[in-house]
């Protein structure tokens, strides 16, 4: 955008000097007319030499940031990616606590709607344990409800986090 601003600024400066230039009386509409074409081809040159390219993405501070395409493959994608990233997160945490779930199942939402602008959010994380006999006993009771608090601490209150055991 600044590229833009200073050529324009440039070539006015130029036209003005140049306008200043010419006698009072002598050809002024000829030469004004001359000056017009000369910026508005100055102008038409800049913005089809290549320079700049409109349709390709944003330009901040002379980073191009190209545009995100949310199809389903990308959503997809991104969904299973953000839910592995959480999973490994949330395994590293209750690691650390000598606590050691059988899986962690990360249901995340990505919403294409207009309105709510690709939000991506997380809505449920499901601890799944192993059970070591037909009933589950406290001490595995205690330990998954120690587990829930854990991870509920870690990612807020907004997400419902449930705990299972699988035989």
């Amino acid at each position: 955008m600044r590229e833009i601003l200073l050529n324009i600024c440039l070539t006015a400066i130029a036209l003005c000097l140049f306008k200043m230039l010419i006698p009072e009386n002598v050809m002024k509409k000829q030469a004004n007319f001359l000056i017009a074409c000369f910026f508005f081809a100055s102008l038409m040159f800049f913005f089809t030499s290549g320079r700049i390219n409109f349709a390709y993405g944003a330009d901040f501070g002379g980073e191009t940031i190209p545009y995100i395409n949310f199809d389903e493959g990308y959503t997809e994608a991104k969904r299973e990616a953000i839910a592995t990233e959480m999973r490994a997160r949330l395994n590293a945490v209750l690691v650390k606590e000598n606590i050691y779930p059988m899986e962690i199942f990360t249901i995340v939402s990505i919403s294409d709607n207009i309105s709510d602008k690709y939000s991506i959010s997380i809505n449920e994380i499901r601890l799944v344990f192993r059970s070591k006999g037909d009933e589950e006993d406290d001490e595995e009771i205690e330990i998954l409800k120690k587990a829930v608090q854990i991870v509920q601490k870690e990612v807020g209150k907004d997400i419902t986090i449930t705990g299972e055991f699988k035989r």
